[in-house]
């Protein structure tokens, strides 16, 4: 089992560079077609009330249209560098849209999408929210690189076994990865009554795997505990099941979704 279709989020980042690196030599190591996709969006419409409203005349218009030109080749020029020479085989592709529902329906195409960390800085201010947006709409599993992250992902990997659908989801979905690990372990953070986390080991080792499971004290958010647990274990990779409860519950009260999107320091394939 491998991923076939790789596709990198293409967005105006400080990090675009590791991103497509990395997205390389995943490519390479899974026999992938990597593909980047990158989406300029509409003009911006600056809002106002009564004599307070702005007015966007052509020239504004206009301006904006050559900023995001100016992204979208800066970006092209970026992508081949990285993918010539015939070392991957890859395909680029600019799109004009709306970028939550573009980059979602390309992903939909995908095994594998790579995006952005959400507390990165950039450039592009939507880019967090854009990545954040894609975990959730893309239909499958969501690989996060942080900044600074190696090209090297998948050695060791923490997978976080809530017993949830979306727990399970991902575990299924970072086969690829698993197989070709080093060291794999289960992680349950809290209370595993019911969880069936042995069962979930024994299923893995009949991939031919020789996972260990364990389960680690924790409070109701899972986030730190498995951060935690990653950096003991070393891991260049975390597994976890994204929105265990309701993205807007996780915003405002926290979860551990959220957490991991803001505090990781290792790659997170995230599947919800």
């Amino acid at each position: 089992m491998s991923y076939r279709t790789i596709m990198v989020q293409m967005l105006n980042d400080e990090a675009i560079d590791q991103r497509v690196e990395a997205s390389v030599a995943l490519a390479r190591r899974c026999d992938a077609h990597l593909f980047g996709v990158h989406v300029v969006p509409p003009p911006t419409m600056p809002m106002g009330y009564g004599e307070a409203a702005a007015y966007v005349g052509p020239e504004m218009i206009e301006a904006q249209r050559r900023s995001s030109q100016e992204v979208a080749d800066r970006l092209t020029e970026c992508f081949r560098r990285h993918t010539e020479g015939g070392t991957v085989a890859a395909s680029w592709r600019v799109d004009d849209g709306d970028p939550a529902t573009c980059y979602a329906a390309h992903a939909r195409t995908a095994d594998l999408c790579v995006v952005p960390q959400l507390r990165q800085s950039g450039i592009d201010a939507l880019a967090p929210e854009l990545a954040e947006q894609l975990i959730v709409d893309a239909g499958g599993p969501v690989l996060m690189l942080p900044r600074g992250s190696g090209a090297s992902v998948g050695r060791r990997v923490l997978v976080g076994w809530s017993g949830r659908k979306e727990s399970a989801r991902a575990l299924r979905d970072a086969l690829p990865f698993l197989e070709k690990a080093e060291e794999v372990e289960l992680v349950t953070v809290g209370d595993a009554t019911g969880l069936f986390l042995d069962e979930a080991v024994e299923a893995l080792a009949r991939h031919g795997l020789r996972p260990r499971g364990r389960v680690v004290e924790g409070r109701d958010d899972a986030g730190p505990a498995l951060l935690e647990q990653a950096g003991t274990m070393r891991a260049d990779l975390l597994v976890m099941g994204a929105y265990g409860h309701s993205r807007l519950r996780e915003l405002i009260f926290g979860g551990a979704t959220h957490h991991v999107l803001e505090h990781a320091d290792l790659p997170v394939l995230f599947s919800c």
